[in-house]
């Protein structure tokens, strides 16, 4: 049962002994609907399975604050995914009828209903709209593994709910077009008794043989079904298996409001069942959307901000909002789980967030704050990579539904586990961990994506992977150098120092891709020529030597060694004037197929976009914070807005909401696995955050105003902080980082 008391427990867990305070309605679940950010507002718990929210399109995250009708509401969304799927099971209450369903023929989005804004609410935990010109209400919460609808009717007629299982995305993330299509290959759908239906899903899309298992009650009995194969109605009263399946439930009597619990899992139905007699069996609607909002305040709550500015603390809030929803949950009640071998596995009482594992965007920063913030959420994640491991061999890269997508570039649950090493997380193995490491960076093949093999072989023999014989190479060389730093580190802090040294010197291999000519990362094949003719302003989405940007933005993908770049570039002023040149240069993008990822740009630094997140920051390490300082309050104050178009990229799970909170507080994780954070500015007079050890990191600006975004000195706990970082270990002891501020000059 999902009582009280063990929702209780599960506030204490994740979020400590902190006071709740209302903060959900400082969130703004509309900023960052519009535009390409890709979020949409679903009710969920932080971390939970369940994203449930409305639809309105069959692509992206399935809603778009432009469209003008809703299609459904489905059961799991990847809210701020820059790479779609998902939108499984969904649910639509139909207009009030007089008879009962006769339709023959009832395709996926036939029925829809006018979208008004005016009409929606929103909240962490709680979305509501006016269907039907009034007619019907529709209000959504939500438990960790369940989604609960309530209907409201203003008319009297026939109750009827359809369930669409065809419905899903429309346009994937794959670079081959085939499998561009969120495909079922199985459905069914059934009644159970006079209360319940149940059935599953599976898909292929981003990753092939996707399950989604649910189980429905409904609060009202269900008078009749009317079932509908391949679109068209068949004869039978209790269930259909296909490909396009759909129902029609027709609701006894003429409730006023109707309420609707379904759980999900990736296991089968029996785990979806289970799953909402424990978190949904005996408790309203009412119930569980005030547990939500109180558990959402108390996570919020961990960091209280004191600002005048209502703009600013609703940024701030929103983006913490964000970056709460990830990693996602994967495992049911009983801790059975799909693994990416696509057989049912149970672990030892941990749970498994394997649903979304977007590594390349949230190593950066959303990983790094959440090991602050939610450490025991983060240990789980760590052993859910190491029990990935365990299963195929190697660390995951790119998950969806617990499968690996190969998708994007690099080895960062390497960053992943040092990082959360480096903040105190234990509890795991660490000596499989380096294993895993050390294992999944050898690997010559490790999987399939987009047309070619995945693997380390050319690195290793190469010490760079030359640009004629993989696709992104470039990048690939840097992230891959820069994970094998992060081993690096993880195998010095455990005590294995032959294989740290082994690492860090294969984390010098970012060198053999920087031109000492040109100065810039630049394709290079395996005789060891540079890729003539050579454009640095140029892109080629997912076909070039880049990932989803240029030369000039991955040239400064070296946040683990900053000192060795910049002796490359001939010393501190040098590398300054380059960096200078990065941020003042044309915007102008060349190619024709050139990646729509590159954008918020300030000259071509692109911060739309993940790997560029930390050059700002760089300033810091060549002597001139004060433009790491301006640039920081740039950004802040103009790529990021309380509006639907508010977030100047992908949301990308919760990324580009981690760089706002952490900038904001007047630090950022530059290099993740350094120790380190680098100073920036502070946003707001006060700010504290709540750690879970019951201790307290308060930063206080001094002065701040809005032409005073400068540091002129700060203070750690009292005494002068002559260095531009501030340590992890600094933050976690807990104190008080003092900024005095100065006019802006540069």
């Amino acid at each position: 049962m999902y009582t009280r008391h063990i929702l209780s427990l599960l506030l204490a867990i994740l979020c400590g002994s902190v006071s709740a305070q209302d903060l959900c309605g400082q969130v703004d679940r509309m900023m960052g609907t519009g535009g390409d950010a890709r979020v949409t507002p679903v009710a969920a718990l932080p971390f939970g399975m369940m994203q449930i929210g409305p639809d309105t399109r069959p692509s992206g995250s399935g809603y778009h604050y432009d469209d003008k009708q809703i299609i459904g509401f489905s059961h799991l969304h990847k809210s701020g995914g820059g790479c779609a799927d998902f939108l499984d099971i969904l649910f639509m209450p139909l207009r009030p009828r007089q008879e009962g369903f006769a339709l023959s023929e009832l395709r996926t989005r036939q029925l829809t209903s006018e979208l008004r804004h005016d009409r929606e609410t929103t909240a962490p935990g709680y979305y509501k709209v006016q269907m039907y010109g009034g007619d019907v209400e529709t209000e959504l919460t939500a438990t960790r593994r369940c989604g609960l609808q309530r209907y409201h009717y203003r008319k009297p007629g026939r109750r009827q709910v359809l369930i669409d299982l065809e419905h899903g995305s429309t346009c994937g993330c794959t670079i081959q077009p085939e499998h561009d299509v969120d495909t079922v290959y199985d459905a069914y759908i059934e009644q159970v008794d006079a209360y319940t239906v149940r059935g599953y899903r599976k898909s292929n899309g981003w990753v092939y043989n996707q399950h989604i298992y649910f189980y429905t009650t409904f609060s009202s009995p269900i008078r009749s079904v009317a079932l509908y194969v391949d679109n068209h109605r068949v004869n039978t009263v209790q269930g259909v298996r296909g490909e396009n399946v759909k129902m029609v439930v027709d609701l006894d009597g003429d409730p006023t409001t109707v309420e609707v619990k379904t759980a999900i899992s990736g296991v089968d139905m029996d785990g979806a069942r289970a799953n909402l007699l424990a978190e949904a069996k005996d408790v309203t609607f009412d119930q569980v959307r005030a547990e939500a909002t109180a558990l959402w305040n108390r996570s919020l709550a961990q960091i209280e901000v004191k600002t005048p500015v209502d703009k600013r603390r609703r940024i701030f809030y929103t983006s913490l909002h964000n970056v709460l929803l990830y990693p996602m949950l994967s495992s049911d009640v009983d801790f059975r789980f799909r693994g990416p071998d696509g057989q049912i596995h149970r672990t030892d009482g941990f749970d498994y967030y394997g649903a979304v594992v977007g590594l390349w965007d949230t190593f950066r920063a959303a990983c790094p704050l959440m090991a602050v913030l939610q450490p025991d959420v983060m240990r789980d994640y760590v052993k859910t990579s190491l029990q990935h491991f365990r299963i195929c061999g190697q660390l995951p890269i790119w998950t969806l539904a617990g499968q690996e997508t190969y998708q994007m570039i690099g080895l960062h649950s390497m960053p992943l586990i040092t990082n959360c090493y480096q903040n105190g997380i234990r509890g795991f193995d660490t000596q499989l961990a380096l294993q895993a490491m050390t294992t999944s960076a050898q690997r010559d093949t490790c999987g399939y994506s987009m047309g070619y093999f995945v693997g380390m072989q050319n690195y290793k023999r190469y010490g760079y992977v030359p640009c004629e014989l993989e696709m992104e190479a470039t990048a690939r060389t840097l992230e891959y150098a820069f994970d094998d730093e992060a081993i690096a580190r993880f195998a010095d802090l455990i005590g294995h120092s032959e294989t740290a040294t082994h690492f860090h010197q294969r984390g010098q291999n970012y060198r053999n891709v920087i031109d000492p000519v040109t100065k810039l990362a630049r394709g290079r094949d395996s005789h060891g020529g540079w890729r003539t003719p050579f454009y640095p302003l140029r892109s080629e989405h997912r076909r070039d030597d880049y990932c989803e940007g240029n030369a000039w933005q991955w040239t400064f993908f070296v946040p683990h060694d900053v000192e060795g770049l910049t002796q490359i570039m001939g010393g501190k002023r040098k590398m300054e004037a380059k960096m200078d040149s990065l941020f003042s240069m044309s915007s102008a993008i060349e190619g024709e197929n050139a990646s729509g990822d590159i954008s918020g740009l300030i000259g071509q630094y692109a911060h739309g976009n993940e790997p560029g997140h930390h050059t700002i920051y760089m300033y810091n390490r060549v002597g001139a914070p004060k433009k790491t300082q301006t640039l920081v309050r740039r950004v802040l104050d103009t790529l990021y807005d309380s509006t639907p178009t508010g977030i100047c990229g992908n949301e990308d799970t919760g990324q580009m909401s981690a760089w706002y909170v952490f900038s904001a507080l007047g630090f950022y994780p530059m290099d993740p696995v350094s120790g380190q954070y680098e100073i920036g500015t502070p946003s707001f007079e006060e700010a504290t955050m709540h750690l879970p050890s019951g201790k307290d990191f308060t930063v206080k600006a001094i002065g701040l105003t809005a032409d005073k975004c400068q540091v002129k000195r700060v203070l750690l706990n009292g005494k002068p902080l002559n260095r531009t970082y501030i340590t992890f270990q600094e933050v976690l002891d807990g104190g008080e980082l003092v900024f005095e501020m100065k006019k802006t000059t540069l």
